[in-house]
């Protein structure tokens, strides 16, 4: 009776041990899945963006074709707000309202 309880424990210790490593092994697999799919949207995304700023350049270089690098840095201030490097912006208050 006793060899039979000793066995009992010892199988308990060792199912026990099996099932938490199992769990482990299963609940890693999960976290890698959900882990790649959000890297798969953000590649997706991020490859968008490349797309979209591909296409931008491509317009710009086919007005680059026809307009004067005056006519680009025009633009360039007034549709994409880029200023020289060291240069101070000054914003006049009484024409935003316009």
């Amino acid at each position: 009776m006793n060899i039979r309880k000793k066995f009992s424990a010892q199988f308990m210790l060792v199912t026990v041990f099996i099932l938490f490593i199992v769990y482990t092994l299963i609940s890693n697999f999960v976290f890698q899945v959900k882990k790649l799919n959000e890297y798969k949207d953000e590649i997706s995304s991020l490859n968008k963006q490349i797309s979209s700023t591909k296409k931008q350049i491509e317009e710009l270089k086919k007005i680059e074709n026809g307009k004067t690098s005056e006519d680009l840095e025009t633009i360039a201030r007034n549709r994409l707000n880029m200023v020289k490097p060291n240069e101070i912006v000054y914003i006049d208050i009484g024409k935003e309202g316009k």
